[in-house]
């Protein structure tokens, strides 16, 4: 299978060791990003909410009927008048807007592309990944009082517990146990990022679509919503 494997012990910034982490290639591109193993719940997760260079593979807006194992729904590109990356740019910032469904699907893509299960993490798996609050929240989170008004490319602030970036703050991140999402984002006050804060999915953030009915790929006012990825294992020791 197609990836490159790079395990290493990572030193976290906020107090504690991280777990083993992983680095996945995705296929047919030069693209990587990072996986955390969590030995209290048995599962990988990303290290870092979803990119830009991640999210735009999947998205292939110049090769809208892809076939084989792309063979996966696609997002339609958004109007103009709604674009995509909120002209915040591209590249390793998180990737921003998309829908519950969109996330899902993404994730199949990935699973197809790269040979290995992956999904959303459910509430429960969020929050064992979280961990406990950090007490240099400032450090370790992207919010209102230090993230300029938009999101910040990932990896930028101090990993958290387990040596994961970005769990509370920059963007809220979909969990697939429901229309929820949990972790916070750029446009909350520090104060409000805990690791039990959960935000329901509001029907509201796509009245500004002017398509009707709406679409199901982009939510117009959801520059606070992201995604991380689940894989469920196995455990190091078993690679």
């Amino acid at each position: 299978m197609p990836r490159r494997l790079a395990f290493i012990l990572l030193a976290s910034a906020c107090g504690r060791a991280a777990p083993v982490a992983e680095s996945v290639t995705i296929p047919g591109s030069s693209v990587a990003f990072d996986l955390a193993w969590i030995p209290e719940g048995g599962f990988w997760i990303g290290r870092c909410e979803v990119t830009w260079d991640e999210y735009l593979l999947y998205c292939a807006f110049d090769n809208p009927e892809p076939d084989g194992v792309d063979a996966v729904a696609r997002p339609s590109k958004p109007l103009d008048t709604h674009p995509f990356d909120r002209r915040w740019g591209l590249g390793r910032r998180p990737a921003v807007g998309m829908s519950g469904a969109a996330a899902v699907k993404y994730c199949e893509w990935l699973s197809a592309r790269t040979d290995r299960v992956f999904r959303l993490p459910t509430e429960q798996e969020w929050q064992i990944a979280c961990g406990a609050r950090p007490a240099e929240i400032m450090t370790c989170s992207w919010n209102a009082a230090n993230s300029g008004g938009f999101t910040r490319e990932v990896g930028t602030g101090a990993a958290g517990p387990h040596g994961l970036h970005d769990m509370l703050g920059n963007l809220w991140e979909y969990c697939g146990d429901g229309s929820v999402l949990r972790g916070g984002c750029w446009q909350d006050p520090p104060e409000a990022l805990t690791p039990a804060a959960r935000l329901p999915f509001d029907e509201d953030w796509v009245l500004r679509d002017p398509n009707f009915p709406p679409g199901v790929w982009w939510v117009p006012d959801g520059s606070h919503l992201g995604l991380r990825v689940l894989h469920p294992g196995p455990p190091p020791s078993a690679r």
